[in-house]
């Protein structure tokens, strides 16, 4: 059995952890949270133990996931690697490359896995989208775009921005991780910012260029002062496009041929990833998900940001 300490009892804590009540080597162990109310809740459901306070576990648990508010993942994640411990942390791994760096050294040193939270990865969805586009049926890509457009969420601390990191990178991350999933690595950004909501920190409303390796070039566009809530994304080839949003259908045009829809099969993303993890850390396995690659995915919404601050393009 593998002992699991949940840390972060709040909306994204909650989610992990109905998933991982129903993975059958898990022993749930420990739920914190600063917020005492929040982790007996979550001890109860779920038979274990409630804390406050997360370095009270480090004894009692081989495994931790961070579910906190970002501003705190660098030194939890270290603390708990330094204890041996391995480490499932949700996105964005930090919020600043400096700690991703400090957190994948822990990971290295301590020998322990370290997996941090892009769950659109495990989704059937984002594989189709990268074998049509491995397997030329676009053809040489062009372009790309995707928009996630929304009202604020409600959680305070979103809104702050030495807090969260913002919206680019607290939300809209799990929109550029997916573009680099399936395109390669982004090689320069500029960008463009605004605020527009009363009582928040961060910039609400961004758009983003993005070159890639690849030649590609790109677009993203987010914001959280919008009516209506959408997520849009699509890439362009000489041979074709393909649209989608976040999940679900597929649909793709190509020159001189009719349209192809694709319904790759849905499935719970939050229960694969959290037991990909579980089983690799049972297997003595490998995360299929390098954190360089987090890190990578930090990097283009932190330069995004950086770009729209100073006029200037930014080289990752």
């Amino acid at each position: 059995m593998v002992r699991v300490g949940l840390i972060g009892c709040g909306i994204i804590g909650t989610v992990h952890a109905a998933r991982l009540a129903q993975i059958e080597n898990v022993d749930f162990v420990a739920a914190v949270d600063i917020i005492p109310e929040r982790a007996e809740k979550i001890a109860q459901e779920h038979g274990a133990r409630a804390f406050t306070d997360y370095t009270d576990i480090l004894d009692l648990v081989d495994v931790v996931w961070v579910c906190t508010p970002p501003d705190t993942h660098r030194d939890i994640t270290v603390t708990c690697l330094s204890a041996d411990l391995h480490v499932f942390c949700e996105k964005p791994m930090a919020l600043s490359l400096a700690e991703a760096d400090d957190m994948i050294a822990a990971a290295k040193s301590s020998g322990k896995l370290l997996g941090i939270g892009y769950c659109l990865r495990f989704l059937p969805w984002a594989d189709k989208c990268r074998q049509l586009v491995a397997d030329g049926e676009l053809g040489e890509i062009s372009m790309a775009w995707i928009a996630r457009m929304s009202d604020m969420p409600g959680t305070d601390w979103l809104g702050i921005q030495e807090r969260s990191g913002g919206m680019l990178t607290e939300q809209t991350t799990h929109n550029i991780d997916w573009l680099r999933y399936v395109l390669g690595d982004v090689t320069k950004v500029h960008g463009m910012a605004k605020t527009v909501l009363p009582n928040v920190t961060i910039a609400d409303n961004v758009v983003g260029l993005l070159e890639f390796a690849n030649g590609a070039i790109g677009q993203l566009m987010a914001s959280w002062s919008c009516a209506a809530n959408w997520i849009d994304s699509g890439i362009v080839g000489t041979k074709g496009v393909l649209r989608t949003g976040q999940g679900g259908k597929i649909t793709v045009d190509r020159f001189g041929e009719e349209t192809q829809v694709y319904e790759p099969e849905s499935l719970d993303m939050y229960l694969v990833q959290d037991q990909a993890f579980i089983d690799a850390i049972s297997n003595g396995g490998t995360w299929p998900m390098d954190p360089e690659e987090a890190k990578k995915s930090l990097a283009v919404s932190l330069g995004v940001l950086e770009a729209a601050k100073t006029g200037q393009p930014v080289t990752l």
